[in-house]
Order: C-alpha cells, then sequence, then structure tokens
C-alpha cells in the first residue's frame, strides 16, 4: 500500500492552468509508469483554472493512490512550481509539463539515475515533439525537441541548458536556493520565460552542477498555436524582455546597441543562403535572435524609467 508519510524516492509535479484538453494525456503517462506506486507520487498544481481541469486531476487521484491534486491560487507558474516542492514529499522533485508525455520508463530512469549519482542534485534529459496535426513546410525542425546526445555528463552552463519540462531536483535544494523566482515565467494567459535558467544559474554558482541524462525523456506537444511565424517572433522578444532578470546581469546600453546591430547584420546575411530552406524559416531564423535584443532593449528602457520614477 502507497504511504503518504513514508519516505518517498520521487515527487513528480505538474503544474497546469486551463488545460483541460490535455492535461489527461500528460497524467495517463504517469499512471502508466513502469515503476512501483510505492517509489512516487504525482502532484498535481492547479493554478486557477477555469476549465475542467480540477475535475480532470481529481479523477485520477480518486483511480490511483499516488495522485494527488493541490490547488494554488497565486497566479504563475513560478508560484505553482514553488507549492509544487512545499507539497511534495519526495526526496527528489521532477517536473514535467501538463503538455507532455512520460515515456513508460521515465520515472524508473530517474530513480535509477539518483540510485548512481547520488552526488548530482540537478538534471533533466531529452524531450521528442510531436503534434496534432502536420506542422507547415516552412517550420524549423527542431523547435519544440532537444536532444544533447547519448553521454550523461554536465551541461555546458551559459551555451546549453536543459528545459524545464523536463527537470529533476533533489528537494533540500529548492529552499536553499529559493525556489522559482515569481517575477519571471508564465503568468495565466500571459507569456513569459527564464524562471528555470535563473535558478539554475543560482545552484551553478553555488556549487552545483547541473547534469544532462539522455535516459530520462519525454514527449512534448508543440502545440498549433505556436507553429505561427508570429508566436515564435514575439516568443524571441519576450525572452529578450527578460533577459537581465534571468541572468541577472546588466547590461550598458552601447552593448545592447551593439549586440542589436551584430545580430541584425547576421540576420541580413542569413538570406544569403535564404535557397537552402524555406523563406519563411529563413525569416525565423533571422528575426527572432533580432527581436529578443530588441526585447532586451525595451527591458533596459523600462527599468531606466522605474529607477527616475523613485528618484
Amino acid at each position: 500500500m502507497f504511504d503518504p508519510s513514508g519516505s518517498l524516492t520521487l515527487s513528480v509535479v505538474v503544474c497546469t492552468y486551463n488545460r483541460s484538453d490535455i492535461l489527461g494525456s500528460c497524467l495517463q503517462s504517469l499512471a502508466a509508469q513502469k515503476a512501483e506506486p510505492e517509489k512516487f507520487e504525482v502532484v498535481v498544481v492547479d493554478n486557477n483554472s477555469t476549465d475542467r481541469t480540477f475535475e480532470i486531476a481529481t479523477s485520477f487521484a480518486e483511480q490511483f493512490r499516488n495522485f494527488r491534486v493541490i490547488s494554488e491560487p497565486k497566479q504563475g507558474l513560478s508560484n505553482a512550481r514553488n507549492r509544487g516542492w512545499l507539497e511534495a514529499r519526495g526526496d527528489y522533485v521532477a517536473y514535467i509539463d501538463d503538455d507532455a508525455i512520460a515515456y513508460e520508463g521515465w520515472v524508473s530512469a530517474i530513480c535509477d539515475f539518483v540510485g548512481r549519482r547520488p552526488e548530482v542534485g540537478v538534471f533533466g534529459g531529452p524531450f521528442d515533439g510531436f503534434y496534432l496535426s502536420d506542422p507547415p513546410g516552412w517550420f524549423p525542425p527542431e523547435y519544440g525537441s532537444l536532444d544533447m546526445g547519448s553521454e550523461e555528463r554536465p551541461i555546458a552552463i551559459g551555451k546549453e541548458w536543459i528545459i524545464g519540462l523536463n527537470m529533476v531536483f533533489r528537494k533540500e535544494l529548492l529552499p536553499r536556493f529559493g525556489g522559482f523566482s515569481d517575477k519571471l515565467g508564465m503568468n495565466g494567459t500571459t507569456t513569459a520565460f527564464g524562471e528555470e535558467i535563473n535558478l539554475f544559474l543560482l545552484m551553478h554558482e553555488g556549487g552545483e552542477q547541473i547534469f544532462y541524462v539522455p535516459s530520462v525523456r519525454v514527449r512534448h506537444l508543440v502545440r498549433p498555436e505556436k507553429t505561427s511565424l508570429f508566436y515564435l517572433i514575439s516568443a524571441g522578444y519576450l525572452s529578450g524582455r527578460n533577459h537581465g532578470l534571468t541572468f541577472r546581469v546588466e547590461r550598458s546600453l552601447r552593448e545592447i546597441l551593439a549586440s542589436l546591430l551584430f545580430t541584425g547584420v547576421k540576420g541580413v546575411l542569413l538570406f544569403g543562403t535564404a535557397w537552402r530552406r524555406p523563406f519563411k524559416r529563413t525569416l525565423y531564423y533571422a528575426l527572432s535572435p533580432l527581436a529578443g535584443e530588441l526585447g532586451a532593449l525595451m527591458e533596459y528602457c523600462s527599468d531606466r524609467r522605474s529607477r527616475k520614477a523613485v528618484q
């Protein structure tokens, strides 16, 4: 029998907001894990959903003894993730997005890795993108997937990252480093990014190695709204909009403008090889980094206005 008061190896946290149409697939994949239910629990954090999310999550909790549902009233993915680890009973906390599907050996792979490498407190793995319908022909084939090879290794912080939809922490590290910043990340229907990178950097600077573990693999839905050029360029802009806060760096106006110019020139040069790929894909490759630098410029201007306002 599942003992909720006992010591668990793993707590799997699924944070969700108004995703009743796809949440069931994620939870079903967790219910179908090959690992014994006594080794892990699933904590679904409902972040103020107004659709059938709570009903669907509760139906799984009624069917499977190692499932629980928690309501987090403070809006924002970071708040939901923090509530998840606060509620977790496991020694490790794994996060999987509500639009992801775990392969049936996912939990076992996590437990195997922590058994072999207990000194590693932060790790994540690859994911395979999938679609509900065929994406446009121009759509970048690498988007929505991550694969950094077949070797277990520390990642090169600053050059590569594991992604928040498939990440694992030793639980005691999360309160030590303050959890996820509620100034970053998705907030209801407002798109934003950066909260996991911000935390990874803090942990890395605190002496923790962050590992890539290829066996810890999931599938990730590339939702239809993400297959438009407008969405991709907007995502680049929003990533840049939080660049300073995410990376805890303060670039001068001269540095931002120089980077903006350099990125623009690189984008123009891409059109010299545009014949190699669909034109809209070239537009994405050229404009997304440029939009990121424009976002960083807007962040800089907004920060300066805020400083003047308090003087």
